[in-house]
């Protein structure tokens, strides 16, 4: 018995030591620059608007649009976001081929996961194949082990519902069109889905953004006559930290200055938030919204930037916040659009970072008392004079060639150094 088990095992480590000989590599097998990919980002916004169409038409079939520069510049994007991350589409013939590196650091050297799905068009999604290293895998074997493990991590059936949502997919000259079904059930089941903290966890963070958010419709703030009745985004901030502060002594500092600022975000930014944190019913009965929006720096547009990139740093992550912001900044500079602003961008990096030390266990007290000193923006938002803005896609390039240059890198240092300035900084 002894000698079975025993064989046992050795079969199941030589299995796992030849599978990951088979699976990882040590190179990448995907060679992009992101720089080049996020360039083309300003080819994006048809995309981003056929998507929100598809949204509010949720009972109706859609078609969406992709074009190698946008599938490509989204791979930029995730790159920026993770850096460990290196992605490239191509689109040939009738197929599309997907290729994906992700680097692991092993203490080491690094170690890859290459990864490559050849999609086939035709009726529903159609795989062809999916080569993991070195190893070949069908592609409806390879697209059943996603489904299961996607469902079984999510507890729900989003994948299974995302994948039943492709009706056919055309592939044809450099440009791809997805037919998608009604994405009402999609949609629906987003909301089963329990990833991180335990459903009790998230229920009392619900009931703690529903308190705040009580707090900011109740707040009277007087009209600002040198700012033509508009409010700055400091007063709200500096109540609600007032309260987390008061709050935390029988609480936790992280959690309060979280359910503040997500909060803030529904109240001062969007209520689409809600959909992403969860049903808010059973602890509010109506979601309030702050008429006008308030300001920064006398501006909405910043107020909104950096209510959005706390808001996204609490919800994901904040290397994902600060991808986000670069990448809309970099949409802006096509045709329509208001121009790359590094002043966005500052806004984006200061909301990041807020939201950074207000969840952490060492700073959040400290966020609470030097927001709690007083309603004053320079605080918290770093000064955006002789930065940049409104560079259309010539210009930028002229001046700063892409986002990898060093003068270009350079500006975002002296953001960063701006930041570390800041009183909450300090």
């Amino acid at each position: 018995m002894r000698k079975t088990i025993k064989g046992l095992v050795a079969l199941l480590l030589l299995i796992t030591i030849v599978l990951m000989v088979l699976v990882f590599d040590i190179s990448s097998s995907v060679e992009v620059s992101s720089s080049a990919q996020v360039n083309n980002a300003d080819t994006v916004q048809p995309l981003i608007d056929e998507l929100k169409q598809s949204l509010r038409s949720r009972y109706e079939s859609q078609q969406i649009n992709v074009s190698a520069a946008q599938a490509n510049s989204l791979a930029g994007f995730i790159n920026r976001a993770r850096s460990q991350v290196d992605a490239h589409v191509t689109f040939n013939n009738d197929k599309v081929n997907i290729a994906l590196s992700y680097e692991i650091q092993t203490g080491l050297f690094p170690l890859y996961l290459n990864i490559e799905a050849l999609v086939r068009e035709g009726n529903a999604l159609q795989i062809e194949t999916v080569r993991v290293g070195d190893l070949k895998l069908p592609g409806g074997f390879a697209l059943g082990l996603a489904e299961s493990f996607t469902n079984a991590y999510t507890s729900s059936q989003v994948a299974t519902k995302a994948i039943a949502s492709v009706e056919s997919v055309v592939v044809e000259n450099s440009a791809m069109q997805v037919t998608l079904a009604p994405l009402d059930a999609l949609l629906k089941e987003f909301k089963n889905i329990e990833t991180g903290s335990s459903r009790a966890d998230s229920r009392i963070l619900k009931i703690r953004i529903a308190h705040y958010l009580r707090l900011l419709d109740g707040m009277y703030v007087a009209n600002d006559s040198e700012n033509a009745g508009l409010t700055s985004l400091s007063i709200y901030l500096h109540a609600v930290m007032q309260e987390a502060a008061a709050l935390s002594q029988q609480s936790s500092a992280p959690l309060e200055n979280e359910a503040a600022i997500l909060a803030l975000a529904i109240y001062a930014g969007s209520g689409r938030f809600t959909t992403i944190i969860g049903d808010l019913s059973f602890a509010i009965d109506n979601i309030p919204s702050a008429s006008p929006k308030p300001v920064l720096a006398n501006r909405q547009d910043l107020s909104l930037h950096f209510i959005y990139s706390a808001a996204i740093k609490l919800l994901s992550e904040k290397g994902v916040s600060i991808a986000v912001g670069e990448f809309k900044e970099l949409m802006d500079r096509g045709k329509g659009g208001s121009g790359y602003s590094f002043i966005d961008l500052a806004a984006d990096l200061s909301g990041a970072h807020f939201a950074d030390l207000a969840v952490n266990t060492q700073r959040a007290k400290h966020l609470q008392q030097v927001m709690g000193s007083a309603a004053n923006e320079s605080l918290f938002m770093v000064s955006i004079n002789d930065l940049d803005e409104g560079l259309n896609k010539t210009q930028f390039t002229e001046k700063y060639g892409g986002v990898d240059t060093p003068l270009y890198q350079k500006v975002v240092d002296d953001i960063n150094v701006r930041i570390s300035n800041l009183p909450i900084s300090q």
